[in-house]
């Protein structure tokens, strides 16, 4: 059997991880390990699906901002730089927008995707389920659906 590039990803990131989340749940390293480690493969592959459909400007990786266990990675059409200052007074106020507590047995994570100008910013948590390749492949989806609505 022959699998297309998006297949595979999804198929490693599979074997590699989702067979341990299903048998051990929050103990898997899915759900404990930080995602450091993947977020250049992850930036690869998303930046790779945008720009199939942007190739005149491709999108490229402008950094990545981690704190308090959130992680900001940028993107920018063409070169821009991000300014990274002042990104420590934000921290509290974006712990507070992507964790919500609901009572003692619900907590709930989420995920922002920010659009200024030429830059494209995601927020998530930093744990390593939200930057596996696979991962990648739908967040693009996500972010080509928007560019769409937006008329971009």
């Amino acid at each position: 059997m022959t699998f297309s590039t998006n297949e595979a990803l999804v198929a490693d990131d599979v074997t590699r991880y989702y067979f341990d989340y299903v048998r051990l749940g929050s103990a898997s390293p899915l759900a404990t390990s930080n995602g450091r480690s993947e977020i250049e493969a992850f930036a690869k592959v998303f930046t790779n699906q945008i720009n199939a459909f942007y190739p005149k400007k491709p999108l490229q990786s402008a950094g990545t901002y981690t704190r308090s266990g959130i992680t900001c990675t940028a993107f920018t059409f063409g070169d821009g730089k991000v300014d990274w200052s002042g990104s420590e007074e934000l921290a509290g106020r974006l712990d507070h927008l992507l964790r919500v507590n609901r009572g003692q047995s619900l907590a709930m994570s989420r995920v922002a995707r920010i659009y200024d100008g030429e830059f494209i910013f995601l927020l998530k948590p930093d744990r390593l389920r939200y930057w596996l390749s696979s991962t990648a492949l739908r967040d693009a989806d996500e972010v080509l659906n928007d560019l769409r609505a937006q008329g971009f």
